[in-house]
């Protein structure tokens, strides 16, 4: 069996999901080869011929001159210092724009951290259908014949299964499988993965969906339990730790090999209004404190990372208890819901000596009546000692805005900026958003809403807010009212772009570094002035 992370999205660390996939066939005794499409793409598009530079405006032309050296520099510990972000900004813009400038040909748009074609939209059953159609027209065709093709060729039980996890990955993967679906008819193609089972919880496909014969067997859900079904392989056989020696050899975009891991399944708290996961009734599962423990602490011994990223939709009290005491000795961030935990200087203390150098935040609203009407489960009181306590134990906070929910207007949306500037000193970086609303939500039927995508496959709707408070006064605050606090638009501006949180936390740790050391005499070649 072949299993495959099409591109394309951010590529900083394995594909936890195929990696949970390959562990669990290995160990019931199936033979799989993991593929990470997503890493091998991004590196054969950077590391190709590149495209003659007539009619290529003046930065495609540099873009595409320093891409090699862009690519190397973010790799290296020196560009995750707080003195280089101006020089990592640029290499970050830089390589979005040679890549950008290299798929046009192909009327895609590829990046760093997405994929886009100007002609079809991966919200669209139809266009899903026309990418498997022209498969030919791919800007990923010589890597999927390649590797792909290899790989099927030596496989000797004829399944290929794809992971489709974003946006980014559809039209790639559905051109991936016109062309599996050319050349070996006979092959079963299996698609699984968190887009996909969105797509079946909110209505939008049927789990017998088959894409005109395209497919033969959707696995929505948690991969294992499906895979155990169809493949009838005996219940409890492959329980256990994610299999990452498929990726070993991978070259990601971080300075240190990032290990990703989750304790959990789904959220355990469930309650927030307009939350996907109550939408979709994805239930909560989540491993045994020892055992989580066991595996990671086998896992790091194995692998070696430099940064554990626990990838849980929050990181609950119980796995936060047992990781500030486990002593993994690997610096480690993830997500975690502010709660009286939180708010324990001493507790703070002993979870950054465990390692825990980020926590990602959702305050959401600096408002308390907003964050009641959401049922968010949360208080200011609780919410503003907690940033005190984390600051205090030197933990980063990546705080995450929500604006222009239902319970929200303008009032609400000023408190909320006047709580960040307040708390600035304590928060490093910020991911403000605007609200969209879940097709699936049980509430959008008590609000006049319309298409917000055009397609068959949207995952939100526009609505109208009872406020008034739309999307385009939103933007206008966000830019003249929010951005424009000092205090806040400080931190917009260390904000890593395009990687976002799969930096930051490499920059708290160069920051760090360069307080011990001090900023560096004279930047390396890669990140040297006029290189980039």
């Amino acid at each position: 069996m072949v299993l495959v992370f099409p591109p394309a999205v951010r590529s900083t660390e394995p594909p936890l999901g195929l990696a949970r996939l390959t562990g669990f066939l290995r160990r019931s005794g199936r033979k799989v080869l993991a593929l990470d499409l997503n890493q091998l793409a991004l590196d054969r598009l950077l590391g190709g011929e590149g495209l003659p530079e007539a009619g290529l405006g003046t930065w495609e032309r540099g873009a595409l001159r320093r891409r090699a050296r862009n690519l190397e520099a973010l790799r290296q510990n020196e560009a995750y210092r707080p003195s280089s972000f101006d020089r990592y900004k640029r290499a970050v813009l830089d390589l979005n724009r040679a890549l950008k400038a290299l798929s046009a040909p192909y009327g895609a748009e590829a990046g760093l951290a997405d994929y886009r074609e100007a002609s079809r939209s991966p919200l669209r059953r139809a266009d899903l259908l026309e990418a498997a159609a022209s498969w030919e027209g791919s800007v990923y065709l010589p890597l999927f014949e390649e590797v792909v093709g290899g790989a099927l060729e030596k496989d000797g039980e004829g399944i290929l299964g794809l992971s489709l996890n974003f946006l980014g990955q559809a039209l790639p993967a559905f051109s991936l499988i016109g062309l599996v679906r050319k050349r070996w008819p006979r092959l079963r193609i299996i698609l699984g993965g968190g887009l996909l089972s969105s797509w079946i919880a909110q209505g939008s496909l049927r789990e017998d969906e088959d894409f005109g014969g395209l497919v033969d067997r959707l696995v929505p859900g948690r991969g294992e339990e499906g895979l155990a079904r169809w493949l009838e392989l005996p219940a409890g056989e492959g329980e256990g730790p994610p299999d990452f020696e498929d990726f070993r050899d991978l070259s990601y975009v971080a300075p240190k090999g990032i290990l990703p891991f989750n304790l959990s399944y789904g959220c355990p708290w469930r309650r927030c209004s307009f939350c996907p996961e109550r939408a979709e009734k994805s239930r909560y599962r989540g491993l045994r404190r020892e055992t989580a423990l066991e595996e990671l602490g086998g896992l790091a011994d194995r692998h070696r990372p430099g940064l554990l990223h626990l990838t849980d939709n929050e990181i609950a009290p119980l796995y936060l208890r047992a990781l500030s005491g486990a002593g993994l000795g690997i610096p480690w961030y993830g997500f975690a819901r502010f709660s009286p935990l939180l708010a324990d200087p001493a507790f703070c203390r002993s979870l950054a000596a465990s390692g825990c150098v980020m926590l990602q935040l959702g305050l959401e609203s600096g408002d308390q009546a907003v964050l009641d009407a959401l049922d968010k489960g949360t208080d200011i009181a609780v919410i503003e000692a907690a940033l005190g306590a984390l600051g205090e134990a030197g933990i980063g906070v990546y705080l995450y805005l929500l604006f222009g929910t239902p319970a929200e207007d303008r009032d609400a949306a000023l408190r909320t900026r006047d709580f960040v500037a307040r708390h600035a000193p304590r928060i490093a970086y910020i991911n403000a958003a605007i609200f969209n609303l879940p097709v699936a939500s049980p509430e959008a039927a008590t609000l006049r809403s319309r298409d917000f995508y055009e397609g068959d496959l949207a995952l939100y709707r526009e609505f109208e807010h009872p406020a008034g408070w739309d999307r385009p006064r939103l933007r206008r605050f966000l830019a003249e009212d929010f951005a424009a606090s000092p205090e806040i638009g400080a931190i917009l501006a260390r904000t890593p772009p395009v990687f976002t949180s799969n930096h930051a936390p490499f920059f708290i740790l160069g920051e760090r570094e360069e307080k011990k050391r001090g900023p560096l005499a004279r930047p390396p070649d890669a990140l040297a002035s006029g290189t980039i």
